[in-house]
């Protein structure tokens, strides 16, 4: 009796694990790769246009190619006085030691500029990457739709999807028709709750 219990027991858990096979089997898995999408899309080249443009425009404001230029020239001119020197001849020669000084001085405000410069091209690479994911959700799932997938996955986060169907250009295709510039974008996400103005009635005291 027990045999028996225990063989059925095995054939429904096999019914199961074959039930599940075919399910998944049946399942439409497609993918998008998000950082063609960045790549080729108008408004991820719009964006990627920007985020240059602010660097190079920054580093002109903050002079950093005049520094570098200034930077590597003393380098040049310093080399061949210094390079043979120990520390303790440097030292013993006040003009030279000052002039090196002057050199890591200026280098210590190249990097500080330079690591300032970075730091916001992050942040504002971050919000516009943030941006798009908002806008591409919905182009994504339109497409998607359309395809009858009931899975899309990122190619960035996945390593292998068996049978599965790339999306990524139909999803490019639509990204361009719906939101094709940065203005577009900006225009396209959620709008801050408005503030209200004035300042509230402040309650009257009690009283006959």
């Amino acid at each position: 009796m027990k045999f028996r219990n225990l063989a059925l027991a095995a054939a429904f858990t096999v019914g199961l694990a074959n039930m599940a096979g075919a399910a998944l089997a049946q399942t439409k898995i497609y993918v998008v790769d998000e950082e063609r999408v960045r790549r080729e899309s108008k408004v991820g080249k719009e964006i990627n246009q920007t985020l240059v443009s602010n660097v190079n425009a920054g580093a002109d404001q903050l002079g950093l190619k005049q520094l570098k230029t200034e930077i590597d020239a003393e380098v040049q001119r310093l080399k061949p006085q210094t390079e043979s020197l120990t520390k303790e001849a440097l030292e013993a020669n006040p003009t030279l030691k000052a002039q090196v000084d002057a050199l890591r001085k200026k280098q210590n405000e190249y990097y500080n500029k330079a690591d300032a410069l970075n730091s916001g091209l992050e942040r504002a690479d971050t919000s516009l990457s943030q941006a798009l994911i908002i806008v591409l959700a919905p182009a994504i799932e339109a497409v998607a739709k359309e395809a009858g997938a009931d899975i899309v996955l990122n190619t960035g986060m996945t390593w292998y999807a068996k049978d599965s169907t790339d999306l990524t250009t139909k999803v490019i295709a639509r990204l361009d028709a719906t939101v094709p510039t940065l203005q577009a974008l900006k225009d396209a996400l959620p709008k801050p709750p408005a503030q209200q103005t004035g300042q509230a009635t402040a309650p009257k005291p009690g009283g006959g």
